[in-house]
């Protein structure tokens, strides 16, 4: 079950919905993790980890099993500003992740909820950290969560 594959991580491709799991409708989805390959009666499936473009609510993190003579390439509607592994680059405009664009969409969408959006960035860090292990600590803890304001009473 190898060869190469006509698609790779940070390509868009749309999967429609009979040819994949996990879903419905076509799946619009920029590729940020390969994953194994699966061979059914069918044919042969690969695990995909990736952003879904096509989500009302924005762009999502999704996991999916997709076929692959099923995998079409298609063209980004926006660019999704998550991080592309092991570089944790992004993937929408390739600076580091979380780059500045997803930084100021974060402390949008977490502004009523700053320990949310620390508990979910320090994941992330720990996430990163078995990727990025020629980083030291502190300029991981700097990258993901240095740059949150510190709330008005954090002098004290």
């Amino acid at each position: 079950m190898t060869g190469a594959l006509p698609f790779g991580v940070g390509d868009v491709v749309q999967v429609a919905e009979l040819h994949y799991c996990y879903g419905l409708g076509t799946l619009t989805l920029r590729i940020v993790e390969l994953g194994c390959r699966e061979r059914h009666s069918d044919g042969l499936w690969i695990n995909l980890r990736g952003v879904d473009l096509g989500d009302p609510r924005g762009p999502r993190q999704r996991r999916v099993l997709a076929r692959i003579d099923a995998v079409r390439p298609a063209e980004p509607r926006s660019s999704a500003h998550v991080p592309v592994r092991p570089s944790w680059n992004c993937a929408g405009c390739g600076q580091e992740w979380p780059c500045p664009y997803r930084r100021r969409r974060l402390l949008q969408r977490y502004a009523r909820e700053r320990i949310t959006l620390h508990i979910y960035l320090g994941m992330q860090l720990v996430d990163a950290a078995s990727d990025l292990r020629h980083l030291p600590a502190d300029t991981l803890n700097t990258r993901f969560l240095g740059w949150l304001p510190r709330p008005p009473d954090a002098g004290r």
